[in-house]
Formats: C-alpha cells, structure tokens, sequence
C-alpha cells in the first residue's frame, strides 16, 4: 500500500509543474480592426416612439403626469406587462425624451421602439471579450 502510495505522490509530483506551465504559456492576442461589441443593436427604429417600463407598486400615475407635462401621448398603455408605448412630440428629440423619462418616479427602463420586419435577414450578435 505504501508502494502504491509513493507511486502515486511521484506522478502527481511529477505532472504539477507540467500542468502549471500550460497554464503560463497561455497568451492573449489584441484584436485588430473595429470592436464587434455594440452599445446599441442595429435595426430601425421609430422616429418618435418610446417603450416605458414602471415598477407596480409606485403605479403608473408619475408617468402619466410626466407624459402629460412633457406634451407626449400615451399609444398604448399594456395590460400583461407594466409599461406603455408612448409618442414624443415631433419637435422634441428622441435622446432627450429617454432622459427626461428615465427620471421619472417608478420608471424601471426608457427604451426606443424597435422596428423589425419579417423580411430582414437574421444577423449573429458578435461579441470579443
């Protein structure tokens, strides 16, 4: 037993250093040309509509005063999802309505509405880490 032992204390012994020198060798190589990772996705979007999301149990009556005092409209108001489809005056700018309504008391997210039709090809989201 004991033989069996050392043997094995020997081969263990003997492959650590192997083991930590394949960790060692490993190197990283930049990636050359543009990033791949994207801030936004690629699509279309509606010039004037935004997606607004409300946490419940502030309710929605501090988004509705705040469509209201910015001169928005309500589009669509969802009843399975705690949100709205709002449109934006046309001559206010889009970026400035996300960060008007990201303020807003109960808003849990502010985003663009997305544009997709069926007939566009589907493209693989590229990420490098």
């Amino acid at each position: 037993m004991r033989k069996l032992t050392g043997i094995l204390a020997a081969l263990l012994l003997g492959f650590l250093p192997l083991t930590l020198s394949c960790g060692a060798a490993r190197r990283t190589y930049p990636v050359e040309g543009p990033s791949l990772v994207t801030t936004e996705p690629e699509g279309e979007y509606s010039p004037n509509t935004l997606i607004i999301m409300y946490d419940e149990a502030v309710g929605k009556d501090p988004l509705l005063e705040a469509i209201e005092a910015y001169g928005a409209e309500v589009k669509y108001d969802y009843s399975l999802i705690p949100g709205m489809a709002i449109r934006i005056p046309d001559r206010k700018d889009i970026h400035d309505a996300i960060a008007f309504f990201r303020k807003v008391r109960g808003v849990t997210s502010v985003e663009r509405d997305r544009i997709i039709r069926l007939t566009d090809p589907v493209k693989p989201r590229l990420e490098v880490m």
